[in-house]
């Protein structure tokens, strides 16, 4: 109830605010991505109220697409770095004090994977923002972070901005509405694709 609340307030405050919806992109997936906030901002939900304003003729595709990797990009570099900086005193942190299995399981995670997995982190429930703490807490390779946190992000911020936008697009342009569900129906089914199988391999490795 709370989240559908936030996704019509941020709808409406948007679609009000037409200027700021690339900084909203860039905003929300930073908060997304950041391990201090990131476990709890429901990013997702405001993600697609986002989307839904920008699909209906507020912001090109291509801009709103940029600006969420951009705030993925950055927020996992920060929360890298400060993993680099403070390494095991991260988990006197809160939240992660009042919840030590979400740093467990994610250094469990890149124990097993490694590099793989800052990109599998990417689409796993509560301990996606942690990922990159976590690897900078493990001393992994700045260069290799950073290539792969950019190159990751590339795929994560259309399987999270494109089916908001398609139905806004199609509210707006009046597309085959069949051909609008269809693509966003795909889009949906890969990201789920992508989950499950990211959660198989963690709880593989658990």
């Amino acid at each position: 109830m709370a989240e559908s609340q936030l996704y019509a307030d941020l709808t409406h405050w948007l679609a009000a605010n037409p200027d700021l919806i690339a900084l909203a992109f860039a905003c929300i997936a930073f908060a997304e991505s950041f391990a201090i906030v990131g476990v709890i901002v429901p990013g997702v939900v405001m993600l697609a109220a986002a989307s839904f304003v920008a699909g209906s003729g507020a912001l090109g595709l291509p801009e709103a697409l940029a600006a969420t990797w951009f705030g993925a990009v950055l927020g996992d570099g920060v929360s890298y770095l400060i993993g680099r900086r403070f390494h095991a005193s991260v988990r006197n942190m809160r939240p992660f004090v009042n919840h030590p299995n979400w740093l467990n399981s994610a250094e469990a995670l890149f124990k097993r994977y490694g590099w793989l997995s800052v990109v599998i982190g990417r689409f796993i429930g509560p301990i996606r923002p942690i990922i990159p703490m976590t690897a900078g807490a493990l001393d992994m390779n700045a260069s290799i972070f950073f290539g792969v946190n950019a190159v990751s992000a590339i795929v994560w911020a259309p399987v999270y901005v494109l089916p908001g936008y398609l139905l806004g697009m199609n509210i707006e342009s009046g597309f085959d509405s069949v051909q609008a569900i269809t693509g966003m129906i795909l889009l949906v089914g890969l990201a789920l694709l992508i989950s499950l199988t990211a959660r198989r391999l963690q709880q593989k490795r658990s």
